[in-house]
């Protein structure tokens, strides 16, 4: 699609559509591609949390950190740590409230990773090493639960749609209602025909395996927590999974 932008005349024009270049239609648009470029330009590679590299867009981590701790759950069970910087991120709004604990899951713990997490939050984190769409993960995630722990999932470790899957099958029955599961990274079909993308993401991704999921699991519900705060656009393009909160009813 052709898009091109006068200043001059405050106008955007996409395809065979005009648009207010000061418009929420306008913005959509271009947070679409900007989203698209910066990620190929690897963006989101930049931040880090208390030092320790976070692989997401601060819009992104905002917002998990916004439903944490409004949600308060008791367990926050994340997927794929990486260098831990969303661990640090997550075990830090425990702290701050005063409840709550993190059990991070990961195939391969990169050296030095659970030590830097563990000199700043070893009594909010456990770590599981393994695959955490199995059933053995799952098992051992629900064994460290107590019966009254209202639990969220934040998955971001293999975003092949047949992983995802597998963790969505496993892990969703330890969410309760009114908590959520947050699937990260499921723009990647509209990243296939980037320079850095893969051409399979058109098919094989995070959004995909969320789509089957809900066909067949009519209690949980796309639902992306909403603002705390009014504003005249909706933002949501700005978001790497921005379709992909699932709220358990």
């Amino acid at each position: 699609m052709r898009i091109s932008i006068d200043t001059d005349a405050r106008l955007l024009e996409a395809g065979d559509t005009t648009y207010p270049l000061f418009s929420p239609e306008a913005f959509r648009i271009l947070s679409h591609q900007w989203r698209i470029l910066g990620w190929n330009l690897g963006h989101w590679k930049t931040f880090s949390w208390m030092g320790r590299q976070i692989l997401q867009l601060p819009d992104d981590v905002l917002r998990l950190a916004e439903l944490m701790w409004t949600l308060r759950p008791d367990v926050i069970v994340e997927t794929g740590v990486h260098d831990g910087g969303s661990t640090l991120l997550f075990a830090g709004l425990c702290r701050l409230r005063g409840t709550g604990r993190v059990i991070s899951v990961d195939r391969e713990f990169r050296p030095g990773v659970r030590e830097a997490i563990r000199e700043n939050a070893a009594d909010r984190v456990a770590f599981i090493q393994g695959d955490s769409g199995s059933p053995e993960v799952a098992d051992e995630v629900r064994q460290m639960l107590r019966p009254s722990d209202r639990v969220c999932v934040f998955l971001d470790s293999d975003h092949t749609a047949e992983h995802v899957a597998a963790e969505l099958r496993y892990l969703s029955p330890l969410v309760g209602a009114g908590c959520y599961v947050i699937v990260a990274d499921s723009i990647c079909g509209d990243l296939a025909e980037c320079p850095e993308g893969e051409t399979e993401w058109a098919w094989n991704n995070p959004g995909k395996a969320v789509d089957e999921f809900l066909d067949s699991r009519p209690e949980f519900v796309r639902e992306r927590p909403p603002s705390m705060f009014t504003a005249a656009a909706d933002f949501t393009e700005l978001s790497y999974f921005p379709g992909t909160w699932l709220r358990r009813l």
